[in-house]
């Protein structure tokens, strides 16, 4: 699947919260406050962020990854 960018953290909201894109490219200057506060929000459902290129990468879980026999 294609990593969805977003051009300020308003976008990023719309597209993490849309549940349509599974990792989201945060393709503008995330300084520590945002950073963190995304990380606060979003770290205890799953969420990973990653360095990724010259911008972070916000992972989110699957839903579907944890089903199995």
């Amino acid at each position: 699947m294609a990593i969805a960018k977003a051009y300020n953290l308003k976008q990023a909201y719309q597209m993490i919260s849309s549940g349509k894109h599974q990792q989201v490219e945060l393709a503008f200057d995330v300084d520590a406050d945002t950073f963190f506060m995304l990380s606060a929000n979003y770290g205890q459902s799953g969420a990973k962020i990653a360095r990724h290129d010259n911008h972070f990468v916000l992972r989110l879980e699957s839903e579907t990854s944890s089903a199995s026999g």
